[in-house]
C-alpha cells in the first residue's frame, strides 16, 4: 500500500510537484495505468490470432499503443503537461486507428465514441480551454456516425478478427466504466480533502476574526495598523477618535507621518516614545507583525503620570536651584563652586590656584553680632570681589564666612602679586549695623592639579590650608608634608579593618515611630568603640570605611549582627519589628550582594519582610539600569526599600518616579528649618503630596522638637525618628524599654538600663 500511494500520489499533503496539484498527477497516472493494463490484455490476447490470421497492423496497433501509454507513465511526473496532451492524442489516434481498420460500420462507429471521452480527461488533467477544443473536435466523429462514413475504405482493409465485436465493445467498456471512473473519483478524494481543508481554514479565520476583533477592533486601546509604506490600514473606533480619523476609514489614503509627524519610523529601536495629542499624553508603543510588513501602533493614555513628571521636574529645578545657593546668604555655594571647578579641569586641562578667604575674627562676629548679622561681611565680600574686573574667578560662599575664588596665575610669583591686591580690597571697613568694622582676612591655597585632581580635593586642601593661616602669615599654601589628616585617616583606616576582622563594632537601635511615639521600626546604626582611639564618630569611620574599600564588609557585619538580634529577640518572645539597614554605592554594586544577604537571612531563620534596606540616592543614580533590576529583584524577595538622607545636597525628585521605592526618608537639613522657613515648609508639604500620589511613605529623619512633630503629622506623615522621641540605643535597652513600657516612646522618655 506504501508503494501505491507513493506512486499514485494519492496524499494531498504535501506536492510533489512544485506547480502541479497531486490529485492531477494522481489521475493521470490511474488512467495510463489503467489504460495499460488494458492495451496490454488485449495485446496478450489477440497475438496469437491475428499472427494466425497475417493480421500484423493489429498487433502493430496493440503493441504500439501498450507501449506509448508505458512511455507516458513513466514521464508524467517529470513532463506532465506533455504527457497529458499525448495521452489525449492518443485517445484520438486509437479512435482513428479502429475507424482505418474495422471494415464493419458498427464495430467503427462503437470505436469512434472512444474520442467522446476527451473533454472530461481534458478537463480534469489540463483546464477548460483544452476540454473546449477535444469538444469541438468530438464534432467530427459525431458527423460521420450521422451520415454512416467508414474509413476503412481507404485502407483496403476488408477483414477483421473474429470476435472483434467482443474486443472493441469490451475496451469501450472498460475504459468508460474502470479507467475514467477510477480517475474522477482520485479527483472527487481531492475535492472533498479541499473542502475539508477550506472548512478548516475558515474555522480558523473565524477564530482569528474573533481574536481580530477582541483584541483590535472592540479593544478599549485606541490600536491602528500601518503598513511598510507607512499607509493607515485599519484602525479601532477609539484611534479614530483619539486622531481624528475619517469614520469610516474605507480606501483612503491616510500617512501615519501626517498624522503625527514627530514618530519615528517603525525602524526605531526605540520601542515606545511619549507624544502630545490633542490636550493628552500618550504612550505610543509599536510592534511588529510577525512575518508580515505591518506594525501594529497602541496608544496609551499617560496624561496623569506625565503631569506629575511635570510637576516634579519643576519641583526639581527648584530644588536645583536652592542646592546651588546658600540658604541664609542667597549666594553660590560649594557645590556650585566644586561643579564649575570640574568643569573648568575638564574643559581647559589648566592649571589653577583655589584660594578660600576668611576674616581672622569671624568667630568674633558670629559671637558679637550673631550669625545672620555677621553674613553681611560675607555678602560684601563676595561683591567686592565680583565687581573687581581684574580680580578672580568663580566667587562662592563656601562655608560660614568663607569665600572661595579661583585664580588663574601661571606660577607663584604672579600669585603672591595678585593676592595683595585682593587682601586690600577684602580689609576696607564694612558697615555693620551701622557700626564700621575693619577687617583681616586670611588665605588658604591650594593649587590644581598639584594638590588634587578633582575640585573636591583642591577645596579639601586650600581649606586645610586656611587652618595654618594666621595674622603673620595670612597666605597659607598647602603642603602635603604638613597636613597629618592622610596620616590620621590611615590609621584609622587600619585600626578600623582589624577592628571588622575581630568583630569589634556594634549595632545601636533608634526607633522609627508614630506622632504618638509608637515605634513601628527600628535602624540599625554601626558604633565603633576603639581599645586604642576610645569611641570613634560614624562620621569619621564611614567615610573612611568607604574610601578604603571597606564598607561591604562593615554591612557584611551589620546585617550578621542584626539577623542574629532578630533572632534573639524572637526566641525571648518579642515580635521584633522591622529593621532598616543602610546600604551604601559600593554595596549596592557588588554582583554578590543579594546573594550574600540572603544567606544571612537563613542563617539565623530571619524573612526578608523584617528587613528595611536603606538606600542613597547616589547609589540610585550610579548605574540607572543596574539599580532598577536590583530593586525589583529585593522587592520581589520582600524586603522594604527606601531613599535614605533625601534633600541632602541635589536630590532628584523627577527620578522617584522610575524606581519602585517604599519610603522616603526626608533629611534633617529639610526638617530643622520647617518651624521657622515658610518656602522650607512649602518645599516639604510639595514633596510629600508628591510622595502620596507615586504611594511612597515618607519618614521625618532627625526631628528634635514637638512643633516639628505637629507640623509634619499635619502634612500626613506617619513615621517619624530622631533625638524627640530617642536616641540609638542598646539592644538591651530596647528590649528591657519594651519590656517595661512596651513600645511606645514618649519625648525624652527615660530608658531603663539592660
Amino acid at each position: 500500500m506504501s508503494f501505491l500511494n507513493t506512486f499514485f500520489l494519492l496524499n494531498d499533503d504535501i506536492n510533489a510537484h512544485q506547480s502541479i496539484p497531486n490529485w492531477r498527477i494522481s489521475a493521470l497516472r490511474i488512467i495510463l495505468t489503467s489504460g495499460l493494463l488494458l492495451c496490454l490484455a488485449t495485446a496478450l490476447d489477440t497475438f496469437s490470432k491475428a499472427l494466425q490470421l497475417n493480421y500484423l497492423w493489429i498487433i502493430a496497433l496493440t503493441i504500439g499503443f501498450t507501449s506509448i501509454l508505458l512511455l507516458l507513465l513513466l514521464a508524467s511526473k517529470r513532463f506532465y503537461y506533455s504527457c497529458a496532451h499525448l495521452l489525449l492524442i492518443a485517445l484520438v489516434l486509437a479512435s482513428l486507428a479502429m475507424n482505418l481498420t474495422l471494415p464493419e460500420l458498427a464495430l467503427a462507429q462503437i470505436g469512434s465514441m472512444l474520442m467522446f471521452v476527451c473533454p472530461a480527461i481534458a478537463l480534469m488533467l489540463l483546464g477548460r480551454r483544452v476540454a473546449i477544443f477535444y469538444a469541438l473536435l468530438n464534432i467530427v466523429p459525431f458527423y460521420m456516425m450521422l451520415h454512416d462514413i467508414n474509413l476503412s475504405k481507404y485502407t483496403n482493409i476488408n477483414q477483421q478478427l473474429p470476435d472483434a465485436n467482443w474486443y472493441i465493445t469490451g475496451v469501450i467498456f472498460v475504459f468508460f466504466n474502470i479507467c475514467i471512473p477510477l480517475a474522477v473519483a482520485r479527483t472527487i478524494v481531492a475535492a472533498k480533502r479541499l473542502n475539508k481543508t477550506t472548512l478548516c481554514s475558515n474555522a480558523y479565520l473565524k477564530s482569528k476574526n474573533d481574536l481580530y476583533r477582541t483584541f483590535f477592533t472592540e479593544s478599549t486601546i485606541p490600536k491602528i495598523i500601518v503598513d511598510d509604506m507607512g499607509m493607515i490600514t485599519d484602525a479601532n473606533q477609539q484611534a479614530i477618535d483619539l486622531l481624528k480619523l475619517p469614520n469610516p476609514l474605507n480606501h483612503q489614503q491616510l500617512l501615519f507621518s501626517s498624522i503625527i509627524p514627530n514618530f519615528k519610523s517603525c525602524n526605531s529601536d526605540k520601542q515606545e516614545q511619549i507624544l502630545q495629542l490633542n490636550n493628552t499624553y500618550q504612550r505610543v508603543e509599536h510592534q511588529q507583525v510577525t512575518d508580515s510588513d505591518f506594525c501594529v501602533y497602541e496608544f496609551h493614555d499617560c496624561s496623569t503620570e506625565q503631569h506629575i513628571k511635570d510637576n516634579l521636574t519643576a519641583m526639581e529645578e527648584e530644588n536645583k536651584r536652592l542646592r546651588y545657593r546658600d540658604t541664609q546668604t542667597q549666594l553660590p555655594n560649594r557645590d556650585w563652586f566644586e561643579l564649575q571647578c570640574n568643569r573648568l579641569i575638564a574643559k581647559y586641562r589648566k592649571g589653577f590656584y583655589v584660594v578660600v578667604a576668611q576674616s581672622a575674627n569671624n568667630d568674633y562676629l558670629n559671637i558679637k553680632f550673631g550669625n545672620h548679622n555677621s553674613q553681611t561681611i560675607t555678602q560684601t565680600a563676595f561683591k567686592r570681589l565680583r565687581n573687581d574686573i581684574e580680580g578672580p574667578l568663580l566667587c562662592a560662599h563656601i562655608g560660614p564666612g568663607k569665600i572661595a575664588f579661583i585664580l588663574g596665575s601661571p606660577n607663584e610669583n604672579d600669585l603672591y602679586s595678585a593676592l595683595p591686591k585682593i587682601k586690600h580690597i577684602l580689609d576696607k571697613n564694612y558697615n555693620l549695623l551701622g557700626i564700621k568694622s575693619s577687617q583681616s582676612f586670611l588665605f588658604g591655597i591650594a593649587h590644581c592639579p598639584e594638590h588634587g585632581d578633582s575640585s573636591e580635593k583642591v577645596v579639601a586642601h586650600a581649606l586645610e590650608a586656611l587652618k595654618l593661616a594666621n595674622t603673620n602669615e595670612v597666605f597659607s599654601l598647602y603642603n602635603e608634608t604638613n597636613s597629618q589628616s592622610f596620616l590620621e585617616k590611615y590609621e584609622i583606616s587600619m585600626l578600623l579593618d582589624e577592628a571588622l576582622q575581630q568583630g569589634e563594632l556594634s549595632v545601636h537601635y533608634q526607633p522609627k515611630v508614630t506622632n504618638t511615639g509608637k515605634c513601628i521600626g527600628l535602624e540599625a546604626l554601626s558604633r565603633w568603640n576603639s581599645p586604642i582611639l576610645g569611641s570613634v564618630s560614624p562620621a569619621v569611620f564611614i567615610p573612611i570605611a568607604e574610601e578604603y574599600r571597606m564598607i561591604s564588609r562593615l554591612t557584611d557585619l551589620v546585617v550578621q549582627k542584626v539577623c542574629s538580634q532578630i533572632n534573639q529577640w524572637t526566641q525571648q518572645g518579642f515580635n521584633c519589628v522591622p529593621v532598616a539597614i543602610n546600604i551604601s554605592l559600593i554595596d549596592f554594586s557588588q554582583s554578590d550582594f543579594i546573594s550574600k544577604l540572603v544567606k544571612h537571612l537563613a542563617d539565623f531563620a530571619v524573612s526578608p519582610n523584617q528587613i528595611e534596606l536603606e538606600l542613597t540616592e547616589t547609589s540610585l543614580e550610579a548605574n540607572q539600569a543596574h539599580s532598577l533590576i536590583l530593586m525589583k529583584t529585593l522587592q520581589s524577595w520582600g524586603f522594604t526599600i527606601s531613599v535614605d538622607d533625601f534633600g541632602v545636597g541635589y536630590s532628584n525628585i523627577a527620578r522617584l518616579a522610575d524606581y519602585p521605592i517604599n519610603k522616603l526618608k526626608l533629611d534633617r537639613s529639610l526638617i530643622s528649618q520647617i518651624t521657622t522657613s515658610d518656602r522650607q515648609q512649602s518645599l516639604v508639604r510639595a514633596i510629600h503630596n508628591m510622595c502620596e500620589e507615586l504611594s511612597i511613605k515618607c519618614v521625618s529623619e532627625g526631628v528634635e522638637t514637638a512643633e516639628q512633630v505637629r507640623i509634619m503629622a499635619d502634612m500626613g506623615c506617619k513615621e517619624f525618628q530622631g533625638f524627640y522621641f530617642s536616641k540609638p540605643i542598646t539592644p538591651e535597652q530596647f528590649f528591657a524599654h519594651v519590656s517595661q513600657k512596651g513600645l511606645i516612646f514618649e519625648h525624652q522618655d527615660t530608658l531603663i538600663k539592660a
